[in-house]
């Protein structure tokens, strides 16, 4: 009786041993089957979609950097041979701003061993020496140059949408007696849009208090007006025209744009254009008026500009 019992309990050991064993089997194929039809297939769909979400949404390292079309541009107004206006203008797309340094053609420069203000230097050598000269005067160089005609100039303005928030410093009134034509604007603030023969009578201006001091702070208060203008209440059609605008300063101007340039930096351009109402500032040069009536610009403001133009971390 005893052995019988002994046999039954090594069957009823081995029954549960067998049936352990087939538990840990099953259960391993099932945890494995699991993973395979719903664990991996369910991490291969996550991933994918953040796949997807990357894709479509590039990181913000590479997202709107547009410092490689940042330049210096010397942009000059002139008619029959005299300066009307000059200045250095920075586009740093990439921070949405344009900044602008105003210079009077009557600064006192140099190029190589021959000494003059700005404009007897363009007299005598063309937009050549007047490059250089501004150049060597505010101690930056420029990338490019634009000297405009009044019919280009006009077209520039008249495609930007004009300005009609500038403030005038003073009552205006002049008769050009050669030409018959009449500047009058009140003191204060415009009470119409002023376009571009209204700007360059503006800039010309013969009898400002304060002379060529006040015309160099008038040049740089109109150059943000405009800008910011048109960023503001007309960024649309302007990028809408950017190509046109681009043709019109390239047929009347004197230029060393090209369209291959144009092409490399129209992206970043209509960047900064849609996306600040208020991109352009302006700093006027440090320095003294002489009793010629000659500027002569501080040693000192060379490093201020290159600050100004964001120039140290690019090691210009």
């Amino acid at each position: 009786m005893a052995k019988k019992r002994k046999n039954q309990v090594s069957v009823l050991i081995a029954y549960v041993l067998a049936m352990l064993v087939s538990l840990a089997i099953f259960g391993s194929a099932a945890l494995v089957l699991r993973d395979i039809f719903v664990t991996r297939p369910e991490l291969e769909r996550e991933k994918a979609s953040e796949n997807a979400e990357n894709s479509e949404a590039p990181s913000n390292e590479d997202e709107d950097d547009y410092s490689s079309a940042r330049g210096t541009i010397l942009f000059v107004g002139e008619n029959g041979g005299v300066i009307n206006g000059m200045a250095m203008i920075r586009m740093l797309p990439d921070l949405t701003a344009i900044r602008i340094v105003p210079v009077s053609p009557y600064t006192y420069t140099s190029v190589g061993s021959v000494e003059g203000t700005i404009q007897s230097l363009y007299e005598a050598g063309g937009m050549s020496y007047l490059k250089t000269a501004a150049e060597t005067a505010l101690g930056v160089e420029c990338d490019c140059y634009i000297k405009i005609t009044d019919d280009g100039w006009k077209s520039l303005v008249d495609y930007l949408g004009g300005t009609s928030s500038y403030s005038f410093p003073q009552d205006m009134y002049y008769k050009n007696e050669e030409t018959g034509e009449i500047t009058s604007f009140s003191q204060g603030a415009a009470t119409r849009t002023l376009y571009g023969d209204d700007i360059r009578r503006i800039i010309t201006y013969p009898l400002y208090d304060g002379g060529n001091e006040r015309r160099l702070q008038v040049l740089g208060e109109l150059s943000v007006s405009l800008i910011n203008s048109a960023c503001a209440y007309n960024s649309g059609a302007v990028i809408g025209n950017i190509q046109t605008i681009f043709n019109v300063i390239y047929n009347n101007s004197d230029s060393n744009i090209t369209s291959k340039r144009f092409s490399e930096v129209r992206e970043a351009y209509e960047y900064l254009i849609g996306n600040s109402t208020s991109p352009a500032s302006y700093r006027l040069p440090t320095g003294s008026w002489d009793s010629r009536g000659y500027f002569n610009v501080d040693a000192s403001f060379a490093e201020e500009i290159k600050t100004y133009f964001v120039m140290e971390e690019e090691g210009e």
